[in-house]
């Protein structure tokens, strides 16, 4: 395969994690936002949308990170992720672990293939 049809193929997943990312704003993140209890613990929102973003991060997060951004003295800019299972479903999660993934792991994939192309190993 080529550089471009490498190139191709990431950015055709990070098209399907944006609709998968307005999807997941409107079904689940919404509904935390109007939840009294989650309100607060969505995390800091630097650009609108923002939440959404970290409430699918807080959904993959590994317990013991969370554990650590809890004792953090940066822990606003993170979403507590205990709040956030209380008030979701199986169907939630699986949208926002969905998207965070397809997204962020294309982006590395997509981050990796320029580093290549600029050293010279992919043609």
């Amino acid at each position: 395969m080529t550089f471009s049809t490498l190139l191709g193929i990431c950015f055709l997943f990070i098209l399907i994690g944006w609709v998968l990312f307005v999807l997941f704003g409107q079904i689940t993140v919404r509904r935390l936002r109007k939840n009294p209890e989650t309100r607060d613990k969505l995390g800091l929102d630097f650009a609108s949308g923002w939440d959404i973003f970290n409430v699918a991060g807080a959904m993959c997060r590994p317990q013991w990170l969370s554990e650590r951004l809890r004792r953090s003295t940066l822990s606003f800019t993170a979403a507590d992720e205990r709040p956030i299972y209380e008030n979701t479903n199986w169907f939630d999660r699986l949208l926002g672990r969905t998207m965070f993934i397809m997204m962020m792991g294309a982006v590395a994939v997509m981050l990796v293939l320029i580093l290549l192309n600029f050293i010279g190993l992919v043609d």
